[in-house]
């Protein structure tokens, strides 16, 4: 067992693995069912990244709160910095629609109610997310009946994009997932925090149908779509409830003046215990008959999006009687005095400080999420990596032709090569 401050993990019990960091499963030394999940990050890898990782860091040692995922500790070595966060037994909200297809109206409340008290304390910090979708939406079960929905705590997690913008003050920075992207952030547009608005509108309106409201073959495709548009208005099922309707077209306005603002949405009757929840079967998800082949896009009549099953580098688990140890800045992690009075709530009003992370938006794979973590399957475990990403070492594209290898010799000899 490798040691992080009160933690302690085994290389054997790799969860993911991403750009930045490979993440372990571990847990407390003398609490030992306190299980966590240690994110250890090669300092090789970061270079200009710190920056951006260190307001990651103040931005979750300022969260604290039920619904959104907890930082531990955060441990300094000569090679490497280790974050210890808190572990999901969930999964996240990808998975679980992955499995689900789609969710009831009464399911989808208990999951909105938790959403929103996270993003109030976001709200009342000054603090806009950037990159809120299924894949950063975690799960975890308090009791240990998982057919209870009361049951789950839904956590907001990976706030590698966010950032302190005041109420008044606009961001430019292309971040986050272009199918969860507000229309104002994927034109390069100045945006504020109604972004977050639009991104819980899409993640609730593909919860509900199965898909996001608007979609295209790429991100180029997508922004010119929203660019040829104007006026957009999501196709609403039939059978959704009044109150789910209107919250769904106040949420997915595409010009962000029109937008449904956050002082709205947290008091919308679709979040009051005493709403009218609509009790019918969820709605069917399209099947793949249906799917547009060209370069067009719109609403409905689209092939349903799967969102692709991914790690996000923090995972979460409730723990109840159980103190945070105290967290101290990492020498390696501070800030310059340039970039900490950017992360101010008080007096941030420019963009420098987010030149890193850009996304390179790709044809191929544009709604795969980018920055963190890849999930790996049960079947292959950590056999299938490369040995300089098994050891946290600088790796580079050679480590995709080390796991086609083994693969290759998985399929001749019927085992990996090294186990």
């Amino acid at each position: 067992m490798e040691t992080v401050g009160d933690f302690e993990y085994s290389r054997k019990d790799l969860v993911g693995h991403g750009a930045f960091a490979v993440v372990f499963k571990g847990r407390h030394r003398k609490k030992t069912d306190w299980e966590v999940a240690i994110k250890s990050i090669n300092k090789k890898n970061l270079s200009k990244s710190q920056i951006l990782l260190g307001k990651e860091i103040k931005i979750l040692k300022e969260l604290q709160h039920e619904n959104i995922v907890a930082l531990y500790d955060v441990q300094e070595t000569p090679n490497s910095v280790f974050l210890v966060m808190e572990y999901c037994n969930g999964g996240d909200l990808a998975d679980y629609l992955q499995a689900k297809g789609t969710l009831r109206e009464e399911t989808l409340r208990v999951f909105l109610q938790q959403i929103a008290a996270a993003m109030r304390i976001l709200n009342s910090k000054g603090i806009i997310h950037r990159d809120l979708k299924p894949q950063n939406i975690l799960l975890s079960y308090v009791g240990r009946k998982r057919s209870n929905i009361s049951g789950i705590r839904i956590k907001i997690a990976d706030f590698g994009f966010a950032r302190y913008l005041q109420s008044n003050m606009m961001a430019a920075t292309l971040c986050g997932s272009p199918m969860y992207m507000a229309p104002e952030v994927i034109m390069s547009q100045n945006y504020d925090a109604k972004a977050d608005l639009w991104s819980i509108g899409t993640v609730i309106y593909q919860c509900l149908v199965g898909k996001p409201p608007f979609q295209a073959n790429s991100p180029q495709d997508l922004r010119m779509f929203y660019e040829k548009n104007k006026t957009l208005q999501p196709i609403i099922p039939r059978e959704t409830s009044q109150q789910l309707g209107h919250l769904l077209l106040g949420l997915l306005q595409r010009n962000q003046k029109d937008r449904m603002d956050f002082d709205a949405f947290f008091s919308h009757p679709f979040l009051e215990p005493s709403a009218t929840i609509k009790k019918s079967c969820p709605v069917p998800v399209p099947s793949a008959s249906n799917a547009v082949t060209d370069s067009s896009c719109g609403s409905s009549p689209c092939i349903r999006y799967n969102s692709p099953p991914s790690l996000p580098d923090m995972q979460t688990l409730a723990e109840d009687g159980l103190s945070s140890p105290p967290l101290g800045p990492p020498n390696f992690l501070q800030l310059s005095k340039e970039s900490a009075g950017s992360t101010s709530s008080k007096n941030s009003s420019c963009d420098t400080d987010d030149f890193v992370l850009v996304p390179n938006i790709s044809t191929d794979s544009y709604d795969q999420p980018m920055g963190v973590g890849r999930r790996l399957s049960n079947e292959w475990g950590i056999s299938a990596l490369a040995p300089e990403v098994i050891m946290s070492q600088n790796y580079d594209a050679k480590a995709d032709l080390w796991s086609i290898g083994t693969v290759i010799y998985q399929c001749l000899v019927g085992k990996p090569p090294f186990r």
